[in-house]
């Protein structure tokens, strides 16, 4: 989140709940947060109050209980439905849930208040493939590689759509920019790009196998 200048967060529970969470001590952030909101709720500056909040859906996320992520994130909206994080988040619930409609929506929210936001445009274009819509899911995921080419989850994501969209030339190209970003890629990526070359390699060869084979029966006519 860290949406409002630190400098003006005077409550110490606040800057250690959230130190916890900073270092995935989820359990140690939670209680903290808890604490904060049952003791000093009412007297929390509205920004502070909607940032705890979004904090606990956060965590409830990680820790799958999505009633309650849910109810936190939209105490938080209901604070301040202009910060676009908080309909993010949102979405990733929904999105967890595989609950299409509803984490598009909220992602759809989070990209018109901020629409230059990469990682919002990947998962809008990722929930958008989950759902079949790959011609959509491939545009979203273009803008967000294109807005950030450090975001090499939406370009990794693209060249899945791409392959499957039989855009296999697309789909090479895209490969070799993520492979040559400079980005410390771990084994794991690097080995599924790989394997995404070969499978466009083998798809180019049976399209112009199959354009051959078109060819000579037209001659043979």
């Amino acid at each position: 989140m860290k949406r409002v200048d630190r400098s003006r967060y005077f409550t110490w529970l606040f800057q250690a709940a959230e130190n916890f969470y900073e270092r995935g001590n989820f359990d140690k952030a939670l209680k903290y947060f808890e604490r904060l909101i049952k003791q000093h709720g009412k007297f929390l500056e509205t920004a502070m109050k909607a940032d705890c909040f979004a904090y606990l859906g956060d965590i409830y996320l990680f820790n799958e209980d999505f009633p309650k992520a849910v109810d936190y994130l939209n105490r938080a909206i209901a604070l301040d439905g202009d910060f676009s994080h908080y309909y993010y988040l949102l979405g990733m619930v929904y999105q967890t849930q595989e609950n299409w409609r509803r984490a598009i929506e909220e992602f759809e929210k989070a990209v018109k208040l901020e629409p230059k936001n990469s990682i919002y445009l990947e998962e809008l274009g990722r929930t958008y493939v989950f759902t079949g819509n790959l011609y959509e899911g491939e545009r979203l995921l273009r803008k967000a590689w294109k807005l950030d080419i450090t975001n090499i989850g939406a370009g990794v994501e693209l060249t899945g759509v791409l392959l499957s969209l039989g855009k296999f030339k697309d789909t090479m190209v895209l490969v070799d920019e993520i492979l040559d970003s400079g980005e410390n890629l771990h084994d794991g990526i690097v080995d599924y790009l790989e394997n995404i070359r070969v499978d466009a390699e083998r798809g180019l060869e049976e399209k112009a196998r199959r354009r051959r084979k078109s060819k000579k029966r037209k001659q043979t006519k």
